[in-house]
């Protein structure tokens, strides 16, 4: 059975910075941690997985209207079931959120997010252009950039993230 959540044991030292970087080159996402209250663990930019996710997280509107509404629902949502839990952004990219668990308290998360599940066809293209008033135009372009995200894929990064301890 796979494990539901990034269980550390007492005494365990992770670098969260290279945790972070080790998610965006092995799975081509964006990876963020955070601590239990959900303040991020590490300083710097954020590696971006694509040119979309770029334009969102440039645009106060669209950070806060398409990536932190989500990512605090589903910080709520792992907290309560302490295991992971996976939904769509309002753009249409592939969020996991996994807790990181210790003596059975929440201490922390791991978040991916930037690809779109199967097909780039799911990205919402009009809803990101009312919501960044970018030219939808410039957003279809980047589509052909986008790397869809598949089941074993997800299983891959939740093995990973829940076995890195």
């Amino acid at each position: 059975m796979q494990p539901k959540a990034l269980v550390l044991s007492k005494g365990t030292k992770i670098d969260w910075d290279a945790f972070e970087k080790s998610l965006h080159q092995k799975f081509g996402v964006n990876a963020v941690t955070y601590d239990k209250a959900g303040a991020r663990k590490t300083s710097g930019d954020i590696e971006i997985a694509n040119g979309i996710c770029d334009l969102i997280k440039k645009h106060l509107k669209g950070a806060s209207e398409i990536c932190a509404a989500v990512q605090q629902f589903m910080m709520h949502e792992a907290r309560v079931k302490k295991q992971y839990v996976t939904e769509e952004c309002a753009a249409g990219m592939y969020r996991i959120i996994v807790p990181v668990t210790k003596d059975d308290e929440i201490e922390g998360f791991v978040s991916t997010c930037g690809r779109p599940f199967i097909s780039a066809e799911r990205v919402y293209t009009d809803y990101l252009h009312n919501v960044i008033d970018e030219a939808e135009a410039e957003i279809l372009k980047l589509l052909s950039s986008l790397d869809p995200i598949n089941p074993r894929t997800i299983k891959n990064i939740i093995h990973y993230i829940t076995s890195y301890g």
